[in-house]
């Protein structure tokens, strides 16, 4: 079974713990999110936190970063940008790292 298919949790749920989980760069338990959510029970909470990041990890795995992305309010390039000495390798616009 695969995503919210055949759950018994409202679709309310699902939405708040996938904001949960992508929405902050912290880590959120299952037991957590039950907290959060309010929930009694433990066991349909973690089911649909498992499926959530099965989703997450299955989708992750598809993308390799190329080029130039943002993080964290940076940019940072794939490609090789050390001097021609070699003996500075540049990883952001900003930093540069000294060998």
């Amino acid at each position: 079974m695969h995503g919210m298919s055949g759950s018994k949790l409202s679709l309310m749920y699902w939405f708040t713990a996938i904001h949960l989980l992508t929405a902050t760069k912290k880590t959120f338990s299952a037991k957590e999110i039950q907290r959060q959510l309010g929930h009694k029970q433990y066991q349909p909470i973690w089911e649909m936190v498992h499926r959530i990041r099965s989703v997450m990890r299955t989708r992750d795995s598809q993308y390799e970063l190329k080029d130039t992305f943002e993080l964290d309010e940076g940019f940072f390039t794939t490609e090789d940008t050390t001097d021609e000495d070699n003996s500075t390798e540049c990883i952001s616009e900003t930093e540069c790292l000294t060998r």
